[in-house]
């Protein structure tokens, strides 16, 4: 619609609105229908956002749960740690305190030095001779009580330890026929004269 510059009577007035009123109702109302759609997506975006929310508070949560669950672990990691280190400590001082224990009472005992041998090279492959060297400390600490008392084993033993000193057992629990008169002159009680 177009308008002149001249004078308009109130009837041509009336129409010029009513034609201008129902094309701004036309655009107000597609204006109207802009404004729905928008605020049905806002509602949708509003939506969508608190569900976002929730799950970064629900992620957040897990998160810092998970993070003191691992630090409850590892603090529980460390306290299990410290509780076998301590364990193993006690173990190997009662190992050292044990074999220092064979080596004062029986510091020449061949069992006992292989027993301080085996102690040096504990391990797997050692298997077998620690296993004879724990029955015969066993027969040791039992104080012979698996088998009977036999002192020439036991001297023997001694000397075997303390290396050979020229003694010779056997000669004094068996001297045979004495010779008294060639013991004296060795021990030179009496003199020799020939």
């Amino acid at each position: 619609m177009e308008l002149s510059k001249g004078k308009y009577s109130k009837k041509e007035v009336l129409i010029l609105i009513n034609a201008y009123r129902g094309e701004y109702e036309k655009r107000i109302k597609a204006q109207e229908e802009v404004i729905k759609k928008l605020n049905q997506e806002i509602r949708a975006f509003n939506a969508l956002n608190d569900n976002l929310s929730q799950k970064e508070k629900l992620v957040l949560s897990m998160l810092l749960r998970a993070e003191k669950t691992a630090f409850d672990l590892e603090e529980k990691s460390k306290r299990e740690y410290l509780a076998a280190v301590e364990k193993l400590n006690e173990f190997v001082k009662k190992w050292d305190d044990y074999f220092q224990m064979l080596e004062e009472k029986y510091p020449l005992y061949p069992p006992v030095q292989k027993a301080l041998r085996l102690k040096e090279l504990v391990g797997g492959e050692y298997e077998k001779e620690a296993k004879e060297v724990i029955e015969e400390l066993e027969s040791i600490i039992d104080g012979g009580k698996s088998k009977k008392f036999n002192p020439q084993e036991k001297i023997n033993d001694y000397i075997a330890a303390t290396g050979d000193n020229g003694f010779n057992l056997d000669e004094v629990l068996n001297p045979g026929e004495l010779q008294l008169e060639e013991l004296c002159k060795e021990l030179g009680l009496i003199d020799s004269k020939d």
